[in-house]
């Protein structure tokens, strides 16, 4: 009976994470970049949210 229950708590978490990523695909994005702007060519296209990560460089 028990091995029933986490079985169920199993397939309903997966059913919600699923669920959750296919409602924010069909959401779209909320910023002009995707808020990763490394290919955004537009400054003002880019917002307060998106901001840039300045990484070292690779030696």
């Amino acid at each position: 009976m028990w091995q029933n229950i986490i079985i169920f708590l199993i397939i309903a978490a997966c059913v919600f994470f699923i669920g959750r990523r296919i409602r924010r695909q069909l959401d779209g994005s909320k910023t002009g970049c995707g808020c990763s702007c490394s290919g955004c060519d537009n400054p003002s296209a880019k917002t307060k949210d998106c901001q840039t990560k300045n990484t070292p460089p690779l030696h």
